[in-house]
């Protein structure tokens, strides 16, 4: 069973349950909008390592500056995302843009021939060892955020990104944080014209949601 965003990111949850979440926003928050924030803050490290390959790329930094300068962009990102001061500097703000503007590898294939422009084919390859070395690091530290939320099972990183987009918007309407939801809640016609509401609007993101 899960849930998908506008972008694809598949989110394993019992669509009840998440648009149970939604219903306590909506309707100054729909679900659309809450799908599309969790797409953000899956794009905050993206972004921060895009706009330090930029800025090395513009000043003709050296590439071991270039290397050094976008792994530690990258791993600050993922730390940035994880620790939530996203909530404080209002990076989701930017990270919901870059995911709107981001599609198809536009921006990446700009980069990259800003890249070569700037600093050489040399530079680009960098810039992308460096993207693959903080993988790398990045990625045993994910397992181990990945955490068992009781009866909803073992969750990475995607369904604590809705869990986040569910506080920020909860937290600017005065709403409640708390993920846990109550039987009374989980009944279909308190959420079921959140869920109506999103299948009107954005079908084509409705017709992902598996059951199994």
């Amino acid at each position: 069973m899960a849930i998908f965003t506008p972008r694809g990111l598949k989110i394993r949850l019992p669509f009840n349950y998440a648009f149970t979440l939604v219903a306590r926003l909506y309707p100054k928050v729909d679900a659309f909008k809450v799908l599309k924030t969790t797409e953000g803050l899956e794009s905050i490290p993206v972004l921060i390592t895009f706009i330090a390959g930029l800025l090395s790329f513009y000043f003709r930094l050296s590439l071991f500056e270039i290397g050094l300068y976008v792994f530690i962009a990258s791993v600050v990102g993922f730390l940035v995302m994880f620790s939530g001061l996203y909530i404080i500097s209002r990076l989701d703000y930017l990270g919901v843009f870059y995911s709107y503007v981001s599609g198809f590898g536009i921006l990446l294939i700009l980069l990259i021939a800003y890249g070569f422009i700037m600093v050489g084919w040399q530079g680009v390859v960098v810039f992308f060892v460096a993207k693959f070395l903080a993988g790398i690091v990045k990625t045993p530290i994910e397992v181990k955020l990945m955490k068992q939320h009781g009866e909803l099972g073992f969750l990475t990183l995607s369904e604590e990104h809705f869990f986040n987009a569910y506080r920020i918007h909860a937290k600017r309407l005065g709403k409640t944080t708390d993920i846990v939801v109550s039987n009374e809640e989980l009944e279909e016609e308190n959420w079921k014209s959140v869920f109506e509401d999103l299948a009107k609007k954005w079908p084509e993101v409705v017709r992902r949601f598996t059951m199994d």
